[in-house]
């Protein structure tokens, strides 16, 4: 008996959980903290300490925790409720053990857990009297009790509380009077209750199994060679160890020892082993008690604690109040808080002030049951360094379904953002690439031009004809002014927002085309109908239409039509924003309906010979970050194709504008996402 409790002990010791994390439920029940500041312990390994309380529940001892000074009841299970004569485990829940076995007062107990509580050394009695006020079950008044005052401790070493482990003894006390060596096997008896019993001696050949035992072996009693069939089970790998084991214990008259068995029906299986001989004999008596759940639940936690120790992303734990109950070395990496600077520390030590508020929705979010899917924030590290991260966060639930706190899965994100920033620069540097190529185009027409009309002067005899030569040189060196002044415009002009009229900005590019569409038989159209004004930063928008009119000349063959519309419009949305719809659409051959969901993928292209896949990339990051939004439409009917890409640009400034796209996204990555 002096052994029995220990187990109980260790593993309720090792909870070191908090008195609040203890719920008072009735029915001997228990709940544990999901996780806990100095465990970090997981969702499985809380799978453990579930299958610890029907253990309890089931275990041939009375068990009861008292919490505090005043000792209050935080636990009893039903043998402890049976044992003490009363109804159920409401008779202790809550109260004192004083108010709980008012008749036990004068009989020592409470001094002696006074004691344990003072001193916080564990009290171990042995077969002692106690006189309780039992039900009308027919048990009498007197009983006998094995119990253990075990003090318990908090994460700072202080006692905070008292387990009660105890066992009845009486019948046992009783027996002994009679026989000593039937009071031995009763004792035995009772310490391996629902736990297969054996009896061996190697010299007089005894193999004997109680039935329990032969149902855990999965062996036939009937079958005079049920030991030979038990040993060829064990484990190859264990059976040395056993055979050994088994000697030696025969020897010394005491064994205890763990091993694997396959079982016929149940597959490889862990069992229990203790045993000692009796006073005075020869035969050995134990007990085996099959531990496979036990050891399942040990390796699966050992498994989730390697992933949570290894993975690449900070996973953290926290209670519903924000304070971090755990901390992964992934975390430590990221934000430089060590787990024992963070573990207690309330969540907002590493968000942003701006910020906090939002900690208090995503609370409010996790104590709903909601789960908060993939979103990108801002956080900060020890060093004061703002990092963009990817977070995910759950709630998480004790075994009553009760939320008790929240999971998050952290992943940084700021160098894939400054990638997709650079990616971004590099396409504008590219675009400004295909601009010079289009200027030096559109440049290189009208320097031509000049240079044959002052031939033709050379050579003209008639002075009218000279003046007519020389005006047309006129007009042409006009154009290449034009071209020149409206490209370092673009380039020129500022990049903070303001008021901007797509119309204007539409006027001014089309010049830029026209040697394109003049060659190729293509018509431009533009349709003022609305030029009112919006908040934009006008070289980003002026970057969309053009990106827009090149993609739809791009599209057309000799003789095709491109229309270009701005009108007034509201945005597609509940809230019905008024804006400016830009309007560009073709007669080109249209978007096979298999790539459209693809178009505003990064590198995605349908052109074979020209094109980087980046230019409607770019083009929704821009229109979405001014608070817009794009459409793009089309059919592939022969002889009646078309091509519609319709955009939203609201007329009401929004309350952040970043100076370009570029900053922006480095500001509000939620804001620039672009689909990839």
């Amino acid at each position: 008996m002096s052994n029995s409790p220990k187990p109980v002990l260790h593993f309720a010791l090792n909870q070191r959980a908090p008195r609040e994390k203890w719920a008072r439920a009735p029915k001997g029940s228990m709940n544990y903290p999901a996780a806990h500041p100095e465990t970090g312990a997981s969702a499985t390994a809380d799978l453990g300490r579930y299958r610890l309380q029907d253990l309890l529940g089931q275990a041939p001892a009375g068990i009861g925790l008292l919490s505090g000074p005043e000792q209050r009841w935080i636990y009893v299970n039903d043998y402890y409720v049976r044992m003490t004569g009363r109804t159920s485990a409401a008779d202790f829940i809550g109260k004192t053990i004083r108010e709980s076995l008012p008749e036990i007062e004068s009989q020592g107990f409470n001094e002696l857990r006074e004691k344990v509580y003072r001193t916080g050394e564990p009290y171990v009695g042995r077969e002692m009297m106690a006189k309780l006020n039992r039900s009308a079950a027919g048990l009498p008044d007197e009983g006998y009790f094995d119990f253990v005052y075990q003090p318990l401790r908090d994460p700072e070493g202080k006692v905070e509380g008292i387990l009660i482990h105890a066992v009845e003894v009486t019948d046992k006390v009783a027996a002994r009077k009679r026989i000593e060596d039937a009071a031995e096997r009763l004792e035995l008896a009772q310490a391996a209750a629902r736990i297969g019993t054996w009896e061996w001696d190697p010299a007089q050949e005894i193999h004997e199994l109680s039935p329990e035992l032969h149902r855990i072996f999965g062996t036939d009693e009937s079958d005079p060679n049920h030991a030979r069939q038990w040993a060829s089970r064990v484990h190859p790998d264990d059976w040395p160890k056993v055979q050994q084991l088994m000697l030696e214990g025969h020897r010394l008259g005491k064994m205890e020892f763990e091993y694997r068995y396959q079982h016929p029906a149940l597959g490889l299986r862990w069992f229990y082993c203790i045993g000692r001989k009796l006073r005075g004999q020869t035969p050995m008596f134990g007990a085996v008690q099959d531990i496979t759940a036990r050891k399942a639940a040990e390796e699966a936690s050992q498994r989730l604690a390697a992933i949570v120790e290894s993975s690449d992303d900070a996973i953290i734990s926290k209670d519903l109040n924000g304070i971090v109950t755990s901390w992964n070395p992934c975390a430590q990496k990221i934000f430089g808080y060590t787990a024992a600077e963070m573990i207690g520390r309330p969540i907002l030590t590493i968000i942003p002030p701006e910020l906090h508020a939002t900690e208090s929705e995503i609370l409010a979010t996790i104590a709903r049951g909601e789960r908060i899917e993939h979103f990108e924030t801002v956080r900060l590290r020890k060093d004061g360094e703002r990092i963009e991260i990817s977070l995910t966060v759950s709630p998480v639930k004790d075994e009553t379904g009760r939320i008790v706190g929240a999971a998050k899965i952290a992943r940084d994100i700021t160098q894939l953002r400054k990638a997709e920033r650079a990616l971004r620069t590099t396409e504008r540097l590219a675009s400004v690439g295909r601009l010079a190529a289009t200027v030096a185009h559109e440049i290189n027409n009208p320097l031509e031009a000049v240079t044959n009309l002052i031939y033709l002067a050379r050579q003209a005899a008639i002075l009218t004809d000279v003046q007519g030569y020389l005006d047309a040189a006129e007009q042409e060196l006009a154009r290449v002014s034009q071209l020149t002044k409206q490209t370092l415009g673009f380039y020129r002009e500022t990049k903070s927002a303001s008021n901007v009229r797509p119309g204007d900005l539409v006027t001014s590019l089309l010049p830029v085309f026209a040697s394109r569409t003049r060659n190729r038989g293509i018509e431009l159209c533009p349709e003022i109908e609305d030029d009112s004004e919006i908040y934009a930063v006008a070289g980003e928008i002026r970057q969309v239409i053009a990106n827009l009119i090149g993609n739809s000349i791009d599209a057309l063959t000799a003789g095709g039509k491109v229309r270009i519309r701005v009108s007034a419009a509201t945005q597609w949305s509940p809230d019905r924003k008024p804006g400016i719809r830009l309007t560009v659409s073709d007669t080109g051959s249209g978007i096979p309906p298999e790539a459209r969901p693809k178009i505003f993928e990064p590198f995605f292209t349908t052109k074979r010979d020209v094109g980087t896949g980046l230019g409607l990339w770019v083009c929704k990051s821009i229109v979405e970050n001014h608070g817009g939004s794009i459409r793009v439409k089309s059919s592939t009917a022969p002889g009646k194709s078309w091509t519609v890409v319709s955009v939203f640009l609201p007329s009401t400034p929004r309350s952040v504008v970043a100076p370009d796209v570029l900053a922006q996204a480095a500001q509000r990555p939620d804001v620039l996402r672009p689909a990839i």
